[in-house]
């Protein structure tokens, strides 16, 4: 068996179809799931001395229910550990495809290995079906008879992730699948949506979409035709202006990140045809709000968000190109005092690393940030010295709060404040907060979480901020430190160093304790 016919984990699938017969072939490989390794087994070598088989002792209901949990390739290769299992995999209801090959003959194999599994498989419902792999505009008739199987068995849970390279290779859902009335939740990665009528999805109430051009109609024709729609979640789409969620039902919306136009694309007529210009989000029902992700040159507006509670702004735009002109750092500065204007009334935010050193440049500059009324806050930060003034500004315009997170494990790349601005305003962290104003006076809980214990570069600049809060929290109750491994070496000496300078800090609540977390 050559190696082009097998994917990386030395799945070979057309051993694998339904046609093949597990009794007349030994040995066999079995994967075991939980570590993705491969094992040896001789049914022919079995022992007559080994004791009863508990597993095939199990009702068949049961067994089913264990084989939800497996991919495709592992529930067939059961039929090896007992004749009984033969053929059981077949009324299985719920489908996993995977497939994590690089080779063109190994998914042409992979997509016959699935068509043939279909025409085996004997339920009139299937709870779930979920096809990973890498598509091809070739394969599009095979992917449209799948979507027609997910019709007729009436499946329940679709997740459909197609691995592209390219704009022309997208796939388009076929017009049989808008008018569903079984689906309750749908994922689609590198998947168009092109509805002719109306959306019909009358039991969805989880959709997410991944890496599509869409148009401001398809986004009115899923809040329109998903009455129970409760989260809606756009990952790198691109092609509209605004997204206008109008749905009553749909409380948690997501979007992460814009996808960038490529310059084979500057004639496409479905787009936009603008990254620079302004992409605004109208919220009107939701109550949990998520924007992250790299939005280019996007500039992002919020709009109708009364019924906000919960809001996250862990995005960033690209800056590597500014060469220091001030409009540049001026518009980013207005759209998120804008954002923050929009969210004074949410009672969770969450700011990320490069909207924390966009307040920087407010703080620099003397700008003003509007004022909160936030009580749990969570930061996601290294806390270096470029993102402290935008900190400290935040939160004095967060006097509410009385739990606040820190998250050290920020992803995001650092904002390109250029040289002179560097030079202009340049200051030492480590003692920057022993000068800051009292912000401190409702605050009872601190949790600060991540891996800044073993980076020295971080140390000092958090220690001086826990500082400042054991100080001036007057009512603190706890300080939770989380980064711990417990038992190696390494620990044990952090713990002790971490132990011996938060005790030599005055503090000035009685009741606060300090707790370490793993």
């Amino acid at each position: 068996m050559s190696e082009s016919s097998q994917d990386q984990q030395g799945v070979d699938y057309s051993a694998l179809s339904p046609r093949y017969s597990p009794s007349s072939v030994s040995p066999y490989w079995i994967s075991d799931q939980s570590n993705e390794q491969e094992y040896y087994y001789d049914s022919k070598r079995r022992r007559k001395t080994e004791n009863p088989d508990r597993i095939s002792a199990l009702p068949d209901s049961l067994i089913l229910q264990i084989l939800s949990f497996l991919r495709m390739k592992e529930v067939i290769r059961t039929g090896i550990l007992s004749k009984r299992w033969h053929l059981l995999w077949t009324s299985a209801h719920t489908l996993v495809f995977r497939y994590s090959g690089q080779s063109n003959h190994g998914v042409t194999q992979f997509v016959t290995f699935i068509d043939d599994t279909l025409l085996q498989c004997q339920p009139s419902k299937l709870n779930k079906f979920s096809v990973d792999f890498h598509y091809n505009t070739r394969f599009v008739r095979h992917v449209n008879k799948w979507m027609v199987f997910v019709k007729n068995k009436s499946v329940e849970v679709l997740d459909l992730y197609l691995r592209t390279r390219g704009l022309d290779q997208l796939y388009s859902l076929p017009q049989v699948m808008y008018s569903n009335a079984c689906l309750r939740e749908l994922s689609l990665c590198n998947c168009n949506l092109v509805p002719k009528e109306e959306i019909n999805w009358p039991l969805l109430r989880v959709l997410d979409i991944r890496y599509a051009k869409l148009k401001r109609d398809v986004v009115r024709k899923i809040c329109s035709g998903c009455p129970v729609l409760e989260s809606l979640k756009f990952s790198m789409c691109r092609g509209v202006g605004d997204f206008d969620i109008d749905s009553k039902s749909v409380k948690k919306l997501v979007i992460s990140g814009y996808w960038e136009k490529e310059r084979e694309d500057s004639d496409d007529d479905d787009d936009d045809g603008d990254d620079d210009a302004e992409l605004v989000i109208y919220a009107w029902n939701i109550t949990s709000l998520e924007i992250r992700g790299c939005f280019h040159k996007k500039i992002l507006t919020l709009r109708n968000v009364q019924s906000l509670v919960d809001a996250k702004l862990d995005f960033y735009r690209k800056t590597d190109d500014y060469v220091g002109d001030e409009s540049d750092y001026d518009t980013d500065g207005n759209m998120l005092k804008d954002l923050l204007v929009s969210l004074q009334h949410v009672e969770k935010l969450s700011i990320g690393t490069w909207c924390l050193q966009v307040l920087t440049l407010l703080e620099l500059r003397n700008s003003s940030c509007p004022r909160m009324r936030c009580k749990y806050l969570t930061l996601n930060t290294h806390m270096t010295k470029w993102e402290l003034p935008g900190i400290s500004i935040l939160l004095q315009s967060c006097p509410q709060v009385e739990i606040l997170n820190i998250i050290t494990d920020p992803y995001f790349p650092e904002y390109h404040f250029g040289l002179s601005f560097k030079h202009s305003n340049n200051f030492s962290g480590e003692n920057y907060w022993i000068s800051r104003p009292c912000w401190v006076l409702h605050l009872k809980t601190l949790r600060i979480e991540g891996i800044w214990i073993d980076e020295n570069y971080y140390f000092e600049h958090i220690f001086s901020f826990l500082q400042v809060v054991l100080k001036n929290a007057m009512v603190l109750v706890k300080i939770i430190i989380d980064g711990f491994e417990d038992g190696t070496y390494n620990s044990l000496m952090h713990y002790r160093r971490v132990t011996e300078k938060l005790l030599s800090f005055p503090r000035s609540s009685r009741d606060a304790v300090i707790l370490f977390s793993g």
